[in-house]
């Protein structure tokens, strides 16, 4: 009985040891990307939302392996969902772009009056074999009344590496993009 509490025991630890020496998970977060500045004074701009696909609004990097198909992976992680790490690097972006206007975080109090709200709706944003891929919508609205103020349609694509980090840094870098031409539109 001794004999086999203490292989259970040696078994036990070695496969504990095997655990240990698996795979470590990456973790990764979008960064703002510094972009053309747009000499505009305006109100306030919050980034109301960013809507994200369920498929891909999730905690683990999902990657497209083909036309209709997709991978999770297994060791690189988001620190936050896909969808709040979006809202916050586009207002980042934002604020780069517009010096001049107050571009408020996710959370921020929204102040009574002018303010104006970016609702953007992502259908793809993810790493592929050609690059990252990102198709979004986007409105502006005034806050009071709803009164559109500007809108548009962006599909971009930016080459990426096959790691985890380079791909992450291109989702960075077509988010500045989308900013680019959400600041570009508010100016026209």
């Amino acid at each position: 009985m001794k004999h086999t509490a203490r292989s259970f025991a040696v078994l036990a630890s070695v496969a504990l040891l095997a655990g240990c020496a698996g795979p470590k998970t990456t973790y990764l977060t979008l960064a703002p990307i510094p972009g053309t500045r747009v000499e505009t004074a305006s109100p306030p701009l919050a980034i109301a939302r960013v809507r994200m696909p369920a498929a891909i609004d999730r905690l683990y990097l999902t990657t497209a392996t083909g036309p209709a198909t997709m991978a999770v992976a297994d060791h690189a992680r988001w620190v936050a969902p896909l969808g709040g790490e979006a809202q916050s690097v586009l207002a980042a972006d934002l604020a780069e772009r517009l010096p001049a206007t107050t571009v408020l975080r996710p959370g921020d109090p929204t102040p009574n009056g002018g303010a104006r709200m970016v609702e953007v709706n992502v259908t793809r944003f993810l790493p592929g074999p050609d690059g990252v891929d990102l198709d979004a919508g986007w409105r502006v609205t005034a806050r009071r009344d709803h009164r559109s103020i500007a809108q548009g349609r962006a599909t971009i694509t930016v080459p990426a590496g096959a790691t985890p980090a380079a791909q992450a840094e291109a989702m960075s870098i077509a988010l500045g993009r989308l900013a680019d031409r959400i600041a570009a539109g508010l100016t026209s």
